[in-house]
Parts: structure tokens; C-alpha cells; sequence
């Protein structure tokens, strides 16, 4: 579902629930960032879109694909905008699924109206755990179709804007045309964290400076077993990886970005291809005295293990 029409969505739900009593904003240390912020690459009227103000139409948990905590404001003269909660790992992101037994929506009996819990949603986020992004639509880019409700619709020309909240400042990372921006908001909005947070944490230890290859097999096929090899040409930050596949697609092929942590090299996919990212690390490489070993090759029989590398 397109982010902006989501957006309008959300709004033309809120507002036509008669009867419905609007969520108080609760004071929160949190998540409740009303003081005055840094807004970088923002004229000198542009707003701290974590202000409390901005919250009274609640807390949401929108029904998509990989779910996440977000709240939407939408104003005539300033335009419409959502703040998104996105999980630091797989794990936070991962407690929001409808899917998760231990997850937000575990105890329900009522996923629909625990989706619009404000109250609820905002307790349980913990700001360590989370990025926070704000796609803006200004007012130029939008034309009002209906009265009070406020509904909406994006201009041809419509461009959104992403901002990341870090260290108490909103800083641009992307803009797109608004009718260009993907299905999958999550995956695009991981993309543009990545790409902003770890350009600024580049491996530059030459430890894993090489070519370093592996296979694995994955399951039985009529016609053999199936498998897929890899192999990394990483020069310091710099990785390419390149797959030979039997049976197997050959997807996630290309660049990606290393990240040297705990004498660990945690490998992130960096290119066009949304479907490959992810938040938490897709290789994750080692050394033990002069042998490599990888983690995330194969499918879930090796998944999670250490696999020896030439």
C-alpha cells in the first residue's frame, strides 16, 4: 500500500469513528519529545514533528505487511505527514506481526481495536530500540477534495520528504516523487536508515580484505541436491558478492556495506533491491586464527551456523 494513500486511510478511519473518544496524549520520557530540536536541511518554520501536539489522532498499528508502531497529522497550511517507530532489529520489529505468540497482539481478542490502543502502543516503545522517521508531504504538493474531514489527494508533481530523528536533530535522508514510493515502506524506509547510519561506520580494518567463497547445499531436488556458493570480494568497506546457484534463485547479488564489530564483520545488503534488505546484518563473518567462517549462507538447516570459507 502505497505510504501517502496509507495515510489517508488512516485519517478517513479516524475521523468518521462517531462516538470515539480521541486519545489523550500521555507525557512519556519515552518517546514524548516536545523540546526545542535541531531540524537540519528544514527551512526555520519547519516543526518537531515528535511534538506531543502532533499526537492526538493516536497511536496506530497499521494493517500491512510487517507492521509497525506510527502516528499521522495532517494540517491545511502545514500538510500531511507519518512518524514511524522502526525496529533497531528484527526482533522489535518483529513485536508488532500479528504472527508473533509473545508479540503486541498475542492476548487479543480484538486485533482491530487493539491496532488503535494509542495509549498501549506508545508504552510498549522503547526509544532505544527504535529509529524514528517522519515522511512529510508539504502543502504545496497537496489538493483538498472534501471539508471538514480534511480529505486529500498528492498533486502529479507531489514530493515526500524522509527525515530521521537522531541525537535530539531531524535530518533529510531521502526525497522521492510521491507516486514512486514503494509498496514496501518498511523495506524502503530500512534502506534509506542504512544508508544514512552506516556511512559514518565503514569498516577500515583490512582484516577481511580478500576474496573469501563458500558453499552450502540447501535440499533434495528429482534432479540433485541444490545449492548455492558465495563468493565476497571485500576491500575494507567495499563488498561485492557473487552467487553461482544450482537449483536455487540467485537473489541479493551486488553490494554491500561492512561493518567491523565485535572482531566480527556484520555484512549489510546496500543495493537496489528491496526484497534483500534487512535491519539486523545479512552475512556476518569471522576470523579464528587464520580460517574465515561465515554466518547466513544457505537456507534454515545452515542458517544460523558457522560455515567454513576458503
Amino acid at each position: 500500500m502505497n505510504k501517502i494513500f496509507l495515510i489517508v486511510i488512516a485519517f478517513v478511519t479516524l475521523q468518521s469513528c462517531n462516538g470515539q473518544e480521541k486519545n489523550k496524549v500521555q507525557n512519556s520520557k519515552k518517546i514524548d519529545n516536545s523540546q526545542k530540536v535541531q531540524i537540519t536541511n528544514l527551512d526555520e518554520n519547519s516543526i518537531n514533528f515528535l511534538d506531543a501536539k502532533y499526537q492526538a489522532t493516536g497511536f496506530f498499528i497499521p494493517d500491512i505487511s510487517n507492521p509497525y508502531p506510527t502516528y499521522t497529522y495532517s494540517d491545511k497550511k502545514m500538510g500531511v505527514f507519518s512518524v514511524d517507530f522502526i525496529g533497531k532489529s528484527n526482533e522489535a520489529q518483529y513485536f508488532w506481526s500479528p504472527n508473533n505468540s509473545k508479540g503486541f497482539f498475542s492476548k487479543s481478542n480484538n486485533p482491530e481495536n487493539d491496532a488503535q490502543n494509542s495509549k498501549a502502543i506508545k508504552n510498549l516503545i522503547k526509544e532505544n530500540n527504535y529509529y524514528v522517521v517522519a515522511s512529510y508531504l508539504p502543502s504545496e504538493f497537496i489538493t483538498y477534495t472534501g471539508g471538514e474531514d480534511g480529505e486529500f489527494e498528492p498533486k502529479q508533481n507531489a514530493k515526500t520528504t524522509f527525515y530521521l530523528y537522531e541525537k535530539n536533530k531531524w535530518k533529510q535522508i531521502g526525497e522521492i516523487e510521491t507516486s514512486k514510493i514503494p509498496e514496501d515502506i518498511l523495506a524502503f524506509e530500512t534502506s534509506l536508515i542504512q544508508k544514512e547510519v552506516l556511512k559514518n561506520l565503514k569498516n577500515h580494518s583490512s582484516t577481511y580484505d580478500g576474496t573469501h567463497s563458500t558453499s552450502v547445499e540447501t535440499e533434495a531436488t528429482t534432479t540433485g541436491m541444490a545449492s548455492i556458493s558465495y563468493e565476497f570480494d571485500i576491500k575494507k568497506s567495499n563488498i561485492f558478492l557473487s552467487l553461482n546457484t544450482y537449483k536455487e534463485s540467485n537473489l541479493c547479488e551486488g553490494k554491500y556495506i561492512g561493518i567491523e564489530k565485535d572482531n566480527q564483520l556484520e555484512i549489510y545488503y546496500s543495493g537496489d533491491q528491496l526484497n534483500c534488505v534487512d535491519i539486523d546484518p545479512k552475512f556476518i563473518i569471522k576470523k579464528d586464527k587464520t580460517q574465515f567462517y561465515i554466518k547466513g549462507v544457505g537456507g534454515e538447516s545452515t542458517n544460523n551456523e558457522w560455515i567454513l570459507m576458503q
